[in-house]
């Protein structure tokens, strides 16, 4: 067994490598060099067109920039022998959003806001979900902090972190949550470090996404919280609102955190539900899975009633479903049906969009590597891939509008509505300037 670990994890060690040498066969090897983080770089490239598009510019202002230096110059591709413009990436693509003033952003003086991702059953695309939405978010000009509660750390090994082998126990949320210092300590924080999350935040191979990863240490949470809250004399409410907390804090930083919950229902999932201003629940259109999801929604109700009737009132927040695993047959419609008819209480508590099965989603996890970073020549179907990605882009256009308005909806409509009074006062300040005006002459 010792030599199959050391061989599997001999292989781990020059995967990235062989994607980073083809990546040095296209462009500038100092591009390449200096863009890699935990030996990641970004794959995919935008022509000039595509790229002016995301940042919310023209063609002509792209160039503009890129002569006066407002932008760096464009980078050429090293394997034509003509003069060819390499495209850009969406790290590219963010800076430019963030030096000529269109980067999106929350409103301000106010927190990110907070979802997760949360399901019983494994294999919903929970992972896949939250990996996809931070991408998708980032992509047009977001900052985005993801973390990984998942002990087995696939969102973390999507990002370029491997766990149990770049990750231990130190880099997770698990010190945080166990108030372990002398861990920390340990391996070089100053004092005190644990009382926040800033000692685990980690930068990804993408600008606009950081990391809090995960490893299989993490269980360690669900072995020893229980104990630390019998022997201390806090409310124990404390300890279930701890992780939002911890967030709202480092929140300030970033427009949105996503976070990837445990298949179970423990004491971390108990505290990802708490810390969540919105829970996304995805649900395969089927019977085992639908069985798995009403399960999950009974657990989580009988919970938080259990919490109130002991006089322990934590943070409960909106509760999302979508339909994953969607397909034109008879029983994914049916199920489909089902899933809408049963957790539907109010209007947008189903989301309108489905995420159908594809084996696009299944050929990128197998390179991991995403959807949305796979240039499209070197797609197999591009068709397929094109209409995947336009899927999942309606997603999260919803899921995007729906986190949104629950969290920043009072403060944007306030501050819409600050606008119009300024622009109310400023026509009725004009009005009498023009009277004043007439009664002059």
């Amino acid at each position: 067994m010792h030599k199959v670990v050391k061989r599997g994890f001999s292989v781990m060690d020059q995967m990235p490598e062989l994607v980073k040498d083809a990546q040095k066969d296209k462009y500038d090897p100092e591009w390449v060099e200096t863009s890699e983080v935990d030996s990641r770089i970004q794959q995919r490239r935008y022509g000039t067109t595509q790229a002016a598009e995301m940042v919310g510019i023209s063609v002509g202002t792209l160039y503009a920039a890129e002569q006066d230096g407002r932008l760096p110059p464009p980078e050429y591709r090293t394997d034509t022998a003509k003069k060819v413009r390499a495209g850009y990436t969406v790290n590219h693509i963010n800076h430019m959003q963030r030096v000529l003033g269109t980067s999106p952003s929350k409103p301000e003086n106010l927190p990110a806001a907070i979802c997760g991702v949360l399901n019983l059953k494994g294999g919903s695309h929970k992972t896949t979900t939250c990996h996809l939405f931070s991408q998708y978010l980032a992509m047009r000009g977001y900052k985005c902090l993801v973390l990984d509660t998942d002990p087995q750390g696939s969102l973390s090994f999507y990002f370029g972190k491997r766990p149990d082998y770049d990750i231990k126990y130190e880099n997770t949320f698990a010190p945080f949550i166990l108030e372990d210092d002398a861990a920390l300590r340990e391996v070089g924080h100053p004092r005190g470090a644990s009382k926040n999350l800033r000692y685990a935040i980690q930068k990804t191979y993408w600008d606009n996404i950081d990391i809090i990863p995960s490893c299989l240490e993490n269980l360690a949470i669900d072995l020893l919280l229980p104990q630390l809250m019998e022997a201390s004399r806090k409310p124990k409410i404390e300890f279930i609102a701890k992780l939002r907390e911890g967030l709202r804090e480092v929140g300030k930083d970033y427009d949105f955190i996503i976070i990837d919950g445990t298949p179970s229902l423990n004491m971390t999932t108990l505290n990802v539900v708490s810390a969540c201003d919105v829970v996304f629940v995805p649900t395969p259109a089927a019977l085992l899975d639908f069985a798995s999801t009403l399960q999950f929604s009974k657990l989580i109700s009988d919970t938080a009633r259990s919490y109130i009737d002991m006089g322990v009132a934590p943070h409960l927040p909106d509760l999302r479903y979508f339909i994953t695993k969607f397909s034109g047959s008879s029983y994914a419609q049916f199920f489909g049906q089902i899933i809408r008819k049963v957790f539907t209480v109010e209007r947008g508590d189903v989301l309108t969009a489905e995420a159908h099965a594809s084996d696009e989603i299944g050929k990128a996890n197998a390179s991991t590597y995403s959807i949305y970073e796979k240039n499209p020549s070197d797609a197999d179907n591009r068709k397929k891939l094109k209409s995947t990605i336009e899927m999942y882009d309606r997603l999260f256009a919803e899921m995007h509008d729906a986190l949104t308005e629950t969290v920043f909806g009072d403060a944007m409509r306030g501050s819409h509505l600050d606008k119009i009074d300024e622009i109310v006062a400023k026509a009725g300040e004009a009005r009498k300037e023009i009277r004043d005006a007439g009664h002059a002459e």
